[in-house]
């Protein structure tokens, strides 16, 4: 097992913002990209946390993402919207997309905004939960535009589909937001490179190696291995549905599809879908029947040990419990953060910034 060291979210969001300043991004890009990804290490999904900041300034040099770039609208019928990027941080590009798919969706009813030419997005939670705070249901479905051919379809030995996740949430007055986001494979690729930094093992059922065989190695898939689809014996099930979001984020967006062209760009090109609760019921009576059905889960009976909680309830839990420990980061990530602050000059240490490890209890 590697090192790991322990950093407030101030610190962490302070490092991203001044990477993001010191690469071309005026404020505001800087504190959304920053924001959104120390928010998902908060939340305990370090996959789409700040180890993504190496990535992201790989593909920075080689001009796949444009700082300061705008999005825009491609096609606009009203209920039904095309946003290209234009090659920005996919942040910017998701976030100005939800701001026009809750505008519709509180015009219409309804609304379905497709974004594409864009860089990764990041936690898909994010923005259906920022569509959840206006009265709405907000879906979302992402994929890579046909370029990270990383999970093998149901059956099948060989790297081929994306991760192609699908995240919801619902407008509700709880403590917590009521949100669920989940990769279509078995793990998302990020939670790979968590484990690699990490030095450990990954749980059983979850790869194969690229001769087709089970694997507990990380290293295997960055070595040509493949992430199964969601559910174990049941994996069909998370082939159709990564299926569904490849068809709705990749084909309906125009944004791109596995086998549609040899050399594709990376682009997590994505459908979000705003439903406006009041154009079905009254969104007081809709949140307090939302509530009734939660307390009625929770009610139910568990196994030794177990509790229901409701989607969102543990991200919630994690981040009341990083704020107060801090957020872990395995050495190879913290090093390779330093590695890009130090190629742009920024003076950050972000060792001598780290907190005591929490005390085991």
């Amino acid at each position: 097992m590697n090192e790991t060291h322990f950093f407030s979210a101030e610190v962490l969001q302070q490092m991203g913002r001044d990477l993001c300043l010191a690469t071309g991004s005026p404020e505001k890009e800087a504190d959304t990209v920053a924001g959104k990804l120390v928010r998902a290490n908060l939340a305990g999904h370090d996959s789409h946390g700040v180890i993504r900041f190496s990535r992201y300034m790989e593909w920075m040099r080689q001009g796949m993402i444009k700082p300061g770039a705008q999005p825009g609208i491609l096609k606009d019928n009203g209920s039904t919207v095309i946003v290209t990027g234009n090659r920005s941080y996919g942040q910017v590009a998701g976030e100005w997309a939800m701001e026009v798919a809750i505008e519709r969706g509180r015009r219409h009813g309804i609304a379905a905004v497709g974004v594409t030419d864009l860089a990764h997005v990041g936690r898909l939670a994010d923005y259906v939960i920022g569509i959840a705070r206006e009265g709405m249901i907000g879906l979302m479905f992402t994929s890579t535009g046909g370029f990270s051919q990383l999970v093998a379809p149901f059956n099948g030995s060989t790297r081929m589909m994306s991760t192609n996740p699908i995240a919801a949430a619902f407008p509700s007055d709880g403590e917590y937001p009521i949100v669920m986001d989940m990769a279509t494979s078995a793990y998302a690729e990020g939670k790979f490179r968590v484990f690699l930094d990490a030095g450990s093992s990954t749980p059983e059922m979850l790869l194969i190696d690229k001769e087709g065989r089970p694997t507990t190695d990380p290293k295997d898939l960055y070595a040509g291995g493949a992430i199964l689809p969601l559910g174990g014996k049941q994996g069909y099930k998370g082939y159709l549905l990564n299926f569904l979001v490849e068809v709705l984020a990749g084909l309906l967006t125009g944004g791109g599809f596995l086998g549609r062209e040899e050399n594709p760009t990376f682009n997590n090109c994505s459908m979000m879908i705003a439903i406006d609760v009041s154009a079905f019921r009254e969104l007081p009576l809709f949140k307090g029947e939302l509530d009734r059905l939660i307390g009625t889960l929770k009610g139910s009976p568990v196994m030794e040990g177990g509790e229901v909680l409701h989607p969102g309830e543990l991200e919630a839990r994690r981040e009341k419990e990083r704020r107060k420990n801090g957020i872990p980061l395995a050495g190879p990530t913290v090093e390779a953060l330093q590695a890009e602050l130090d190629r742009y000059g920024v003076s950050s240490r972000l060792v001598e910034s780290a907190l005591a490890a929490p005390r085991a209890v």
